[in-house]
């Protein structure tokens, strides 16, 4: 085991002490990690949709009291024993730079493993679900579901930019990069917030045609500088019938989490395209018109989050690329105040629990 010197004896988090509980600020005693853990000093831990998963005790293999935050990233601030002595003067060498994701490590054994789907790993576990998250000074991670992160990404972006894509960001980024397009095809993107302003960004740095679709005209600049070629207003314009009129979409990314929304955008697919889901709808089942896609020969999937090799490779992208995150700032004792705006609607468009 190796840990860094001067450690506190105890550290501040946000704990949830039952379903439907209420936020709590806890001081908690910092113990030593587990052979294949990784203790981390948190810098920042952004608040997701998703935390209120944890929030209702809906999650399977939950357990209470808890403390959420699934994205992550700090300095590593000590290393279990049972990992190698190349790893602990490598990528988790006192002093690294870290995040940890959804995905709460894997056991590269089980079948899905072995096919290349680690993320579904029977044995894996859920960051802030299964295992203490991340809105804390201080957090225990397994250590495969730990992300190396190079240092010069903080050249371009501070730890809370950082922190949301360790989720947010690997989700948007990988159902846009496994999808099948070729570079110039049309990406619709719906929904222009904490997943959107990504996927805007992703879609149009890996080299398609991006068409951003919200309500009302508020935010047509910012989707613009972001990178979209064009915005629609869809309280305005028939949105399925003008991307028709273009040839259809071949891409079709819905970030926002309403049902009817999604409902609404899917017959824009174009001949072979794709619908991805990368929120869940919060209000009910969406509708597919089945023959809407077989027409189109199109496909409508969902996607998740992957494991830590993918988030090193979203963030390494990010980095080069100058995708970044927008922001809000919070300190430790404000969660409860910036949970409930997420919830509401009103984060602008990511906020982020932050640490001195």
């Amino acid at each position: 085991m190796t840990t860094a010197a001067n450690l506190p004896k105890t550290y501040k988090a946000v704990s949830i002490p039952a379903p439907n509980g209420a936020w709590e600020i806890v001081t908690q005693e910092l113990r030593a990690p587990a052979p294949d853990e990784v203790l981390i000093r948190v810098h920042a831990s952004g608040i997701c949709y998703s935390d209120h998963f944890a929030k209702l005790g809906g999650w399977p293999g939950m357990k209470f009291p808890c403390v959420t935050g699934h994205e992550v990233v700090g300095r590593v601030a000590g290393v279990g024993a049972g990992l190698s002595s190349k790893d602990r003067e490598g990528r988790y060498k006192l002093g690294a730079l870290v995040g940890v994701g959804w995905n709460g490590g894997y056991c590269g054994r089980c079948e899905p493993c072995r096919t290349g789907n680690a993320f579904m790993c029977k044995e894996g576990q859920v960051t802030g679900f299964t295992f203490d998250g991340g809105h804390a000074e201080y957090m225990y991670a397994p250590e495969t579901a730990v992300v190396s992160i190079p240092e010069e990404a903080l050249q371009k972006a501070s730890y809370a930019e950082l922190a949301p894509l360790l989720c947010g960001g690997i989700t948007v980024f990988d159902a846009i990069r496994t999808a099948p397009w070729k570079p110039g095809d049309l990406c619709l993107v719906q929904g222009i917030g904490g997943l959107g302003h990504l996927g805007i960004q992703y879609a149009s740095k890996l080299g398609l045609k991006v068409i951003a679709v919200s309500s009302g005209s508020s935010k047509k600049s910012l989707a613009l500088s972001l990178g979209a070629s064009e915005y629609i207003d869809a309280s305005a314009t028939d949105v399925v019938s003008y991307v028709k009129s273009l040839g259809g979409a071949r891409l079709v990314l819905c970030t926002a989490p309403y049902s009817q929304s999604i409902s609404n955008i899917i017959p824009a697919v174009g001949l072979n395209g794709t619908v991805t889901l990368v929120s869940a709808a919060v209000d009910g089942k969406i509708q597919v018109d089945n023959v809407v896609l077989n027409m189109s020969r199109a496909a409508l999937r969902g996607w998740c989050c992957g494991c830590s090799p993918d988030t090193e490779q979203c963030v390494k992208f990010s980095t080069l690329s100058d995708v970044k995150s927008i922001v809000k700032e919070f300190p430790l004792e404000e969660y409860p105040n910036a949970y409930d705006a997420v919830m509401a609607n009103k984060a602008r468009f990511r906020n982020v629990i932050v640490f001195p």
